[in-house]
């Protein structure tokens, strides 16, 4: 989130771009933004990935000391090993009526335990490689490799510009310039490339901000180049057709 002196900056001018009904100003904003959080508190053994990397959805990006971890793992699946062989030794003595049912029964549930206690091992591993959850750049890396992260501490930032949004705010009576699915085309004064992208209006806010009177509303545009940046400011023009 931007912080609250950033977003009534926005308004402010947001509210001066509305002169003409029909044209905004706007905020670029990333499709998606995530952060990787410890989940527990451990030291950091390897990062891998530096800001400015670009990392593909599941790739492990970094991983916390686990030693401690993958030897219970390997003493659950030993444990394990042992109930399986218990079990089929109860099956061949119940089969020769050696053993009661219940015996049997008892050797089956003690293998089910001890294949849940080697599933929970296997996930406290788990949770000490954390894996990227969207494709998209490192843009901020916070801990180095040795260094002790908490519970929920960011570590890495991660933001996917191949599409972006364009957020702008509109006035309550102005409306009717706007709907759901109507085309727009965007400008960026920043930059060199002074084409015109078209998208289409994704979202408008069912909220009037009481203090301002504006409504939010984005739009989602392509930028499988990467030419449009996060925070960039834009200019709207909101196609005939959305006029309802």
């Amino acid at each position: 989130m931007r912080p609250l002196a950033t977003a009534l900056a926005f308004l402010i001018a947001s509210a001066a771009g509305i002169l003409n009904a029909a044209v905004f100003d706007g905020l670029v904003l990333p499709i998606r933004e995530v952060t990787i959080a410890s989940p527990v508190e451990a030291r950091v053994e390897a990062l891998n990935a530096r800001e400015g990397d670009r990392v593909e959805a599941g790739a492990t990006l970094v991983e916390l000391y686990a030693e401690m971890e993958k030897l219970e793992a390997r003493r659950a699946a030993a444990a394990v090993e042992k109930r399986e062989f218990e079990y089929k030794s109860s099956q061949n003595l119940f089969q020769d009526k050696v053993i009661s049912e219940d015996e049997a029964l008892q050797s089956r549930v003690e293998l089910d335990l001890a294949k849940l206690t080697f599933e929970m091992a296997e996930e406290r591993v788990a949770l000490r490689r954390l894996q990227a959850p969207i494709s998209g750049v490192v843009v901020e890396r916070l801990f180095e490799r040795g260094e002790m992260v908490r519970p929920s501490e960011p570590i890495l930032e991660i933001v996917d510009l191949t599409e972006v949004f364009v957020q702008f705010y509109v006035r309550a009576e102005d409306l009717t310039a706007v709907r759901v699915g109507g085309q727009a085309s965007v400008t960026f004064p920043g930059i060199e490339d002074k084409s015109v992208w078209s998208g289409a209006v994704e979202f408008i806010d069912p909220r009037v901000d009481a203090a301002s009177g504006l409504l939010r509303v984005r739009i989602r545009l392509a930028n499988p180049d990467g030419v449009i940046k996060a925070g960039l400011r834009a200019r709207v023009s909101l196609d005939s057709e959305n006029k309802s």
